[in-house]
């Protein structure tokens, strides 16, 4: 009887803990499906400025309110430790790609 408790304990803490993960897979989100994301400018990495997808499947996350990439997980302590810098990189290639469309639009069509 004892060993059944001890299995079942077993079971049950596996079962409570197999949805549980260490990463940040649950701040992984798809700018397109959450308008409140603003998506990701650029074709590059923020930290490393590599292309995107270069180094295998870019590292995608939201962080305050931006989807941010990376060319991998490798460029996560850098970002953490210069944060500021990058989300201002962010928002400075969000206003440039903002300016251009507006550029775009006002534009008169080619005749």
């Amino acid at each position: 009887m004892k060993h059944w408790k001890t299995i079942l304990s077993g079971v049950a803490a596996g079962a409570l803990f197999a949805g549980c993960s260490g990463g940040d897979e649950s701040a992984s989100v798809d700018a397109e499906l959450d308008p409140d994301v603003i998506p990701y400018p650029l074709e590059t990495c923020l930290v490393a400025d590599k292309k995107l997808g270069s180094m295998g499947k870019p590292h995608t996350f939201v962080h305050e309110g931006r989807q941010i990439k990376y060319c991998c997980i490798g460029c996560d302590d850098e970002f953490q430790a210069n944060t500021a810098k990058y989300l201002k990189k962010f928002d400075d290639a969000v206003a440039a790609n903002a300016a251009g469309n507006a550029a775009d639009a006002n534009s008169e069509p080619a005749k």
